[in-house]
C-alpha cells in the first residue's frame, strides 16, 4: 500500500522558528525525520504532500528519503493558519488508489499488519470525547452556521461524541475519502467568516476526526483500527514511551501535550540520535549555522560541521567511558544559578523561603566542588552510551537476570524539608493561575543532582528510601539477579512470595528511573 505524509508549514515561512506545536523548532524537524526514516525501513514508497517552505527543508535540506514530493500545498495559505489538519485532508483528497496517511509524529518499528491494510477505510484507534470536546462542540454551534448534514444528524440523536483518531488514516475506499474531503472542506468553508469567534485549533477534530466518524457511520461502513480500543481523548498512555522500543512497542504517536513534554522530546531526539546520527547531526548543524537556539544546547559547537559531529559522536560511544576533567583554563561560563529568579514569580512563607535558599546553595556549592571540572566529552559520552541502555537490558526478558547494573557516582546528594525537586519541574510547565502543592517530608527528602553537559548544567531527582536503597547496593556491580535478591530482604516474605510479579514490576521500574536519570547505567565488563 502506498505510505503518504503530508507538511504545511501554517503560514510560515521557516521551520526554524516556527515551533508547529513542539517544545521547540528542533524536536518538530527531528520529529519529521524520525517518522520518515522509519516508515522507509518498511514502505519503499513513501510520498510527500507539501506546501513549498516544507519541501525545501525535509526533502532538499534534511535530505529525507521520499520517493517522491508533491509540492502543491501553498495555496493552503489563504487558510487560517491554525487549520492544521487541512493539509491531511488535501493529500486524502488527491489520492486515487489505496493508501495510508501517516503523521509526522507517529513513528513504527514494524510494518502494518495486511488484516489492518485491507480495509476499505483505516484509522488510529475509536476515541471517545470527554466533556471537554463536548463544550467545544456546545461553543462550536453557537458560533458557526454551518455543519455537514452527518454531523448534524448525529447531533440531534443525543450519543456521545466519538471519534477516529487520524495519526494514520486510510483505505482502500477512494471514493469515500473523496467525498469526505469534499465535505470537510464545505464545512471550513462555508465557516471562514465565523473562525473569529471560536478556538480555531479546537475545531480541527471536529472537521477531521469527527465528521469522518459521522460519515462512516451513516454509511454503515467499517472501520479498520490499528489499536482495537476506544481511549479517551486525554487518555493517550504509554504513546511517548521510547524506553519500550523496538522491543516491546512498535507504534508511538506524540499527540497533544507530548509534543510539549521535555522528557519525552528528549527521549525522541535521543533515538534519532542512536539510529540516524548523520540526520541529527545535520538538524543540529543547521541550527548553529543559522545561529538559532537550541532547546538542549550540549556543548560548543561552532567549529564543527555535520560530518565532524557524526565522526565524534561514533568516537564517543564507541570509547571506554572513563570520567575525565577539564583544564581550569578551559573554563569560560559563572556556574551560579538564581532557581527562583529563572522561575519567576510563585509564594513562598519564611520558612520555605529559607529552605529553599538552602536547596539552591547547595545546588552552587555542588556545581563548583564537584561538576565544574567534569569533561563535557565525558558527559555527553555517557548521555549517548545511555540510549543504548534500555534496549539492551529490556529487550531480552530471559537473559535480563543475568545483565550487570551499577551506579554512576557523577550525581550527589542533597537533603531539605521540601520536595524542591519536583515543585521546580511542576513550577516550569503550570498553566496560568495554577497553584503547585509544595510536599514537605517530616524527616528529610533526598534530591540527586546529575551534572549535565547542556546549558542547564545539573538536573534534578528526587528519589525516596526504595531508590536510596538500590543506589546503596549498586556501589558494586551487581546482575540483576544478585540485585533483586539483596532487595527481597527488605520485604515481608509473605507478600513476596503472594506478588513478586508485582515486586519484579516495582524494581524494574526504578531501574528505569535510574538509567532515565543517569544514576545507573549498564556494566559492560
Amino acid at each position: 500500500m502506498r505510505i503518504i505524509q503530508s507538511a504545511w508549514t501554517c503560514n510560515k515561512s521557516s521551520l526554524l522558528t516556527s515551533n508547529s506545536g513542539w517544545l521547540s523548532p528542533e524536536y518538530n524537524l527531528m520529529s519529521w525525520s524520525l517518522s520518515c526514516l522509519q516508515l522507509k525501513q518498511y514502505y519503499p514508497e513513501l510520498i510527500l504532500y507539501s506546501d513549498s517552505v516544507s519541501a525545501k527543508m525535509l526533502v532538499d535540506t534534511l535530505q529525507l528519503p521520499y520517493t517522491d514530493v508533491e509540492c502543491n500545498l501553498d495555496f493552503l495559505n489563504i487558510y487560517h493558519p491554525q487549520l492544521w489538519a487541512l493539509p491531511k485532508i488535501m493529500a486524502y483528497s488527491q489520492q486515487e488508489k489505496p493508501f495510508l496517511h501517516v503523521d509526522g509524529d507517529v513513528f513504527i518499528w514494524k510494518k502494518f499488519e495486511d488484516t489492518l491494510l485491507s480495509g476499505n477505510l483505516i484509522a488510529q484507534n475509536m476515541e471517545a470525547a470527554t466533556d471537554y470536546y463536548e463544550k467545544i462542540m456546545i461553543s462550536l454551534e453557537s458560533a458557526l452556521n454551518f455543519f455537514p448534514d452527518e454531523i448534524r444528524e448525529e447531533r440531534k440523536s443525543k450519543n456521545p461524541i466519538l471519534a477516529y483518531n487520524a495519526g494514520i488514516f486510510g483505505g482502500n475506499d477512494i471514493s469515500f475519502f473523496k467525498e469526505y474531503a469534499s465535505k470537510s472542506f464545505d464545512f471550513v468553508g462555508k465557516n471562514i467568516l465565523n473562525l473569529s469567534k471560536i478556538n480555531v485549533s479546537n475545531f480541527n477534530i471536529f472537521f477531521e476526526q469527527y465528521l469522518f466518524y459521522c460519515l462512516a457511520k451513516k454509511q454503515n461502513k467499517k472501520v479498520n483500527v490499528l489499536l482495537p480500543e476506544t481511549i479517551g481523548d486525554n487518555q493517550y498512555k504509554g504513546f511517548g514511551d521510547f524506553g519500550r522500543v523496538p522491543y516491546e512497542k512498535h507504534y508511538l504517536h506524540l499527540l497533544g501535550s507530548y509534543k510539549r513534554n521535555d522528557f519525552v522530546c528528549k527521549q525522541m531526539a535521543n533515538r534519532l540520535r542512536q539510529d540516524y546520527p548523520e540526520y541529527y547531526y545535520r538538524i543540529i548543524d543547521l541550527f548553529k549555522k543559522n545561529k538559532l537556539p537550541l532547546f538542549k544546547n550540549y556543548y560548543n559547537l561552532d567549529d564543527l560541521d555535520e560530518v565532524c559531529l557524526v565522526k565524534r559522536y561514533n568516537c564517543l560511544i564507541n570509547k571506554s567511558l572513563k570520567v575525565e576533567r577539564e583544564s581550569i583554563t578551559s573554563l569560560n561560563f559563572d556556574f551560579k544559578r538564581d532557581l527562583k529568579k529563572e522561575l519567576g514569580n510563585f509564594n513562598l512563607n519564611k520558612s520555605q523561603f529559607i529552605d529553599f535558599e538552602i536547596f539552591n546553595s547547595k545546588i552552587n556549592t555542588i556545581l563548583r566542588k564537584d561538576f565544574l571540572l567534569l569533561s563535557k566529552d565525558y558527559l555527553y559520552a555517557r548521555d549517548c552510551k545511555a540510549s543504548f541502555y534500555f534496549q539492551d537490558l529490556f529487550q531480552d526478558t530471559i537473559g535480563i537476570y543475568n545483565k550487570k547494573v551499577i551506579r554512576d557516582n557523577d550525581y550527589q546528594k542533597i537533603e531539605s524539608k521540601y520536595n524542591w525537586s519536583s515543585f521546580i519541574e511542576k513550577q516550569k510547565v503550570k498553566k496560568e493561575g495554577e497553584i503547585i502543592k509544595l510536599e514537605e517530608s517530616a524527616a528529610f527528602i533526598t534530591t540527586l543532582i546529575v551534572p549535565e553537559c547542556d546549558q542547564n548544567r545539573f538536573s534534578l531527582l528526587y528519589v525516596d528510601l526504595l531508590d536510596i536503597l538500590i543506589l546503596d547496593i549498586l556501589k558494586i556491580s551487581k546482575t540483576i539477579r544478585e540485585l533483586l535478591d539483596e532487595l527481597k530482604q527488605n520485604f515481608e516474605a509473605n507478600e513476596l512470595h503472594k506478588n513478586y510479579s508485582e515486586f519484579e514490576e516495582l524494581i524494574f521500574g526504578r531501574i528505569k528511573l535510574g538509567l532515565h536519570a543517569k544514576t545507573i547505567k549498564l556494566n559492560y565488563d
